[in-house]
């Protein structure tokens, strides 16, 4: 793992046993200080200012919204609070396209290079804005209340542990767990332990070891037949949702610690039958993010509204459907911009995924007569199968666009997997101990997916049925796996998280 993640592993280890014995009352104010000081560290000064900054500006934006008496005022500074946030995203995601961001900070502010590139680490901008927008729209609404102290606001917008890679928190599910002087269970505690340790498998013994597979195969890859490019993709959505679900056990692992829950951002995405249940499976936080901050809002703005009317007027076109599509366009166009900004990004990440909604949509009316017709489709485990797999196909489009450097190449690895397709496996891409140790991990990984999708919970089971001694024997096993199958030393290059970019 990279240095950040690291820094987030040892601050974790003081600040554990320090948290643990003060005073419950001061406990959110010693969380503030390990955040700041993580900030920072992991940051630099520069992006540390930035960060104060933008939160700074979204606790003036609620406090004028709660402060006015006129709807008119309140949407006023909604919108120019919003605005602004989203213009230091869009800042950031377009000044890497143009040009690098350590290159631009240095011009700009006349500032030697080489030393931007020791300061400048741009962590969790991604995150923390959508988590600030997030709060000042729900101020608005009155889903939440104004936070009158700045610091305690302060510590929900840089709670360290989700700063890296989210989730994306809202202020109603965290503001009281934050600030609570409740003592904290034990069993919160041993599953937090479990669940870090579980993330730490998951991401150097399965995730990074598929990594040096897929980047062998996509990095060389017009020496190589389409089966192989075909190979390495399949490979890759495992090592993808292994590598930031393994982010996210951390994450949540090391929050539980302190007692605080954060949000699941993961359902057995890989059980999904449709496009519309795998992205409501797939990185929760930010699905619903984009459900009810643009999907609904554009929906039910008065130009779709007024749109709708007119298509009702008309018996030859379905009045739900273009205002939904647009809804979907605008939502994955802000997808795109979020994830990269670049034409990889908005292809893979912006027009793939919304062109699946529109046709799942299109279809829609026509699959619904064909479940009524054959009732036994829908309870059919083979034919559920089939659909889980045709999803999975489709899904490894998309991710083609993540693997590859340029969206040419994409392309250009697509047409190869299809056209230059040949059944040959003759060379040597891996040891077969990698690739057991792999499929090894990708059946454990199975195994827990299908209890978690079975309701049976697996955190209950472990804190309350399991004796003690097995707690024991899990930790050991889960340490012994890491040490020993575990990829680190001189010779390996750690990876950072997959979603760590962004």
């Amino acid at each position: 793992m990279t240095s950040a993640w690291q820094i987030l592993f040892l601050f974790f280890a003081i600040s554990f046993i320090i948290y643990h014995l003060i005073s419950a009352k001061i406990r959110w104010i010693f969380l503030l200080i390990v955040s700041l000081i993580f900030l920072f560290v992991v940051s630099g000064p520069l992006c540390f200012v930035y960060t104060m900054i933008f939160v700074s500006i979204s606790y003036l934006g609620a406090y004028f919204i709660n402060k006015f008496t006129t709807e008119r005022f309140k949407i006023e500074a909604l919108i120019l609070t919003v605005a602004t946030l989203f213009f230091g995203l869009l800042l950031f995601k377009f000044t890497n396209i143009i040009v690098p961001f350590n290159v631009f900070i240095s011009k700009f502010f006349n500032i030697p290079k080489e030393f931007v590139d020791t300061v400048i680490v741009p962590v969790g901008i991604s995150y923390y804005t959508l988590i600030l927008i997030a709060y000042v729209t729900d101020v608005y609404r009155k889903v939440t209340t104004f936070e009158k102290n700045f610091f305690k606001y302060l510590l929900f917008s840089i709670y360290f542990p989700q700063l890296l890679m989210g989730p994306i928190v809202r202020h109603s599910d965290t503001k009281e767990q934050l600030f609570s002087t409740k003592p904290i269970e034990f069993s919160c505690i041993q599953y937090g332990i479990i669940r870090i340790l579980w993330g730490i498998a998951k991401k150097i013994v399965i995730a990074d070891r598929i990594a040096v597979i897929v980047n062998s195969i996509f990095g060389n890859y017009t020496i190589y037949p389409g089966s192989y490019l075909i190979f390495g993709i399949v490979l890759f959505g495992i090592q993808f949702y292994a590598d930031f679900s393994a982010a996210m056990d951390i994450v949540l692992g090391i929050s539980e610690c302190f007692g605080i829950r954060l949000p699941e951002n993961f359902r057995n995405p890989f059980f999904s039958t449709s496009f519309h249940q795998y992205w409501q499976r797939w990185h929760i936080t930010i699905f619903t993010f984009y459900r009810d901050y643009i999907f609904y809002p554009v929906l039910r703005s008065k130009l779709i509204m007024g749109l709708k009317k007119r298509l009702e007027k008309s018996s030859k076109f379905n009045s739900n459907h273009l205002p939904v599509f647009i809804s979907y366009i605008v939502v994955w166009l802000f997808a795109g911009i979020w994830h990269g900004a670049d034409s990889k990004a908005m292809f893979g990440n912006c027009f793939l995924p919304c062109m699946y909604l529109i046709f799942t949509d299109i279809i829609h009316d026509y699959t619904k007569k064909l479940y009524k017709k054959y009732k036994f489709l829908q309870k059919n485990l083979i034919y559920r199968i089939f659909q889980m797999i045709g999803v999975y196909i489709l899904l490894c489009f998309c991710w083609i666009f993540f693997v590859a450097q340029t969206t040419t190449k994409s392309f250009f690895i697509i047409f190869k997997s299809i056209f230059e397709f040949k059944l040959d496996f003759s060379i040597k891409i891996a040891e077969p101990k990698d690739l057991y140790i792999v499929l090894t991990g990708f059946i454990l990984i199975l195994i827990v997916d299908i209890i978690k999708e079975n309701k049976i919970s697996i955190e209950k089971f472990y804190t309350t049925k399991l004796p003690v001694i097995f707690h024991w024997c899990a930790i050991t096993i889960l340490l012994v796996v890491i040490f020993w199958f575990g990829l680190y030393g001189p010779n390996y290059n750690p990876t950072d998280f997959v979603y760590f970019r962004f």
